[in-house]
């Protein structure tokens, strides 16, 4: 299922270096068979994701996280992005960003 989000939180996620990269600095993780709708129109790379502006409109369509380690399938683009956005903050749940949302 489509998640929705905007341009700032999948920007902000894509460049946290938390997430993709170990205390050594090497890559953990890379993204494969990435569709996102952004204000409508598909896109197939990951290399505009920094190009995005913040509040462009962003479906996470399809995508997947695999893993440099061993090769094997971490999860989807949306629910390591839903994982991610929903992190404890300080204790308390919050919103990383304060910005994205669910689509129906």
């Amino acid at each position: 299922m489509p998640m929705q989000t905007n341009g700032l939180a999948l920007k902000s996620f894509y460049a946290d270096t938390r997430i993709w990269s170990g205390q050594d600095g090497k890559p953990l993780y890379w993204i494969d068979d990435l569709s996102l709708a952004v204000n409508g129109s598909e896109i197939l790379e990951d290399s505009f994701i920094p190009t995005l502006r913040d509040n462009d409109v962003v479906q996470i369509l399809n995508g997947v996280i695999y893993s440099y380690e061993d090769l094997g399938k971490v999860s989807t683009l949306a629910d390591y992005f839903k994982r991610w956005q929903f992190r404890c903050i300080d204790g308390h749940r919050g919103i990383a960003g304060n910005a994205g949302r669910y689509s129906d």
